[in-house]
């Protein structure tokens, strides 16, 4: 039935039977539909259509919807399953990256932070202040503790050393005293270090040194 409709619609368009309205909605469905464009044009073209002519074409009409609604049924169910099988490959893959970041990082990132914690308790050098004194290092304490361990040469026979010094407007340490004998290495060592260490805020310097075992 509505391909007989659509025929005596594509019938009475060709000869001018139809209002001005109904033309453009032809026209217009024409256009999003090659089939009823092949249709009218091919009706155009025949000569003296007669019932005989008018059943052929009509035929030719349904084969040409019949093949396109096949065409358009496999391609959505195919793009249907390969959605399907992309979105399931996509949740596979993202199931075992989770895996993956919460069991293989964490024995590892464990023995590395056990191994550096040990390398530091037993070659990092503490530096902190005493209650008497009021300077402070800029940049932190534990900047300063790097800064002494990365320059302190080793050679002591001192676990514990105390030091005192004045912090100059510039911000330099000076007149530092170690509490330690002068003709000791670390001496002369301690000096050295607050010198060319970083800038202090405060006036008087009291801190305690404690080197690696």
């Amino acid at each position: 039935m509505e391909n007989n409709y659509q025929l005596s619609r594509i019938h009475n368009y060709i000869h001018g039977l139809m209002s001005r309205e109904e033309m453009h909605a032809l026209e217009r469905e024409a256009l999003d539909d090659p089939f009823l464009q092949d249709a009218i044009d091919g009706y155009k073209m025949q000569q003296g259509v007669d019932v005989k002519s008018l059943s052929l074409l009509q035929q030719r009409l349904e084969r040409r919807i019949a093949e396109h609604a096949q065409r358009k049924n496999r391609f959505y169910f195919s793009w249907q399953r390969l959605a399907i099988g992309m979105v399931g490959a996509v949740m596979f893959i993202a199931v075992c990256t989770l895996l993956l970041i919460r069991h293989l990082p964490n024995g590892q990132n464990t023995n590395v932070t056990e191994v550096e914690l040990m390398d530091d308790a037993l070659t990092q050098t503490v530096v902190h202040s005493l209650p008497t004194g009021d300077a402070q290092p800029v940049g932190g304490w534990e900047a300063f503790s790097a800064f002494v361990s990365t320059h302190y040469s080793g050679v002591n026979t001192e676990k514990r050393l105390k030091v005192r010094f004045k912090v100059g407007q510039d911000g330099l340490p000076y007149d530092i005293q170690p509490q330690v004998g002068k003709n000791q290495p670390i001496y002369e060592e301690i000096i050295q270090v607050l010198q060319k260490g970083p800038k202090w805020e405060g006036k008087e310097g009291r801190i305690e040194i404690v080197f690696p075992e």
